[in-house]
């Protein structure tokens, strides 16, 4: 008896103080409860360029806009992201059909003329009850204004200015719309746009002219030209923004 119970212990004894050993490469793979998932380690930081803005363009096709006109317009395709309105006899453009704001926002847009040699991206948008529009390279090529202030238009009024705008060039533009004024401004793709025009509002009757009302209350065209448009959105000023506007004004 006492000859048969000295080796089962020593058995037990050995069974129960073994235990499992694992590599390191083993061990790398146990999840850790204590590590913070990968979602929540690194947290994304607002772009304030990008904070606010909505597109008006989705760069597949022209979902929630229409092509109005008088006949002889060209022809005008969505392709890679890219908007293309083309040569027409005179006007060619489109027009926004969904609900927008009538004032305190701002939209900005990059544009090139690629073919033509009048405006390429001109912006009908709604000013109040009104509307007014951006015409960038008109009258030939560099006329820069707006259309229409007191009834006339952009190469004879207040705002009327000259800009080169080279073919097959990218340049960006920002428009900004208030009770109290609209300011524009122009720039190279690879510079920051800088304030062209700056028109306040106050005593000033603004419209259109007759070849552009087919596209209000917002919409892009061209004149006798082909023009790329890409990146089109829109933002709502900020409380701040607009009272800032107002106080330029008073000084």
């Amino acid at each position: 008896m006492k000859n048969f119970c000295l080796p089962v212990f020593v058995i037990c004894v050995t069974v129960c103080s073994w235990s499992p050993t694992f590599s390191a490469e083993e061990k790398s793979k146990e999840p850790s409860p204590s590590a913070p998932k990968a979602e929540n380690a690194v947290k994304e930081k607002k772009d304030p360029q990008k904070e606010g803005w909505k597109p008006l363009l989705n760069g597949e096709n022209l979902d929630g806009w229409s092509l109005p006109g008088f006949g002889g317009e060209g022809d005008v395709q969505v392709k890679k992201g890219n908007l293309t309105i083309g040569v027409g006899i005179l006007c060619t453009g489109i027009k926004y059909e969904k609900e927008f704001p009538k004032k305190d926002y701002e939209i900005r847009y990059e544009a090139k003329r690629t073919k033509g040699y009048d405006f390429f991206a001109a912006l009908t948008f709604p000013v109040g009850d009104s509307f007014c529009t951006f015409i960038n390279g008109g009258w030939g090529g560099g006329v820069v204004g707006l259309s229409c202030l007191d009834g006339a238009d952009a190469s004879e009024n207040s705002t009327t200015q000259y800009y080169s705008f080279k073919e097959e060039t990218w340049y960006k533009f920002r428009v900004a719309v208030t009770e109290d004024k609209i300011k524009v401004w122009i720039g190279k793709e690879d510079q920051d746009p800088e304030l062209k025009i700056d028109q306040p509002l106050e005593g000033c009757k603004v419209g259109t002219r007759l070849e552009v009302q087919i596209y209000e209350p917002l919409g892009l065209a061209t004149w006798c030209t082909e023009g790329v448009i890409r990146h089109l959105e829109y933002r709502l000023l900020k409380p701040e923004e607009t009272a800032k506007i107002k106080a330029e004004i008073k000084k």
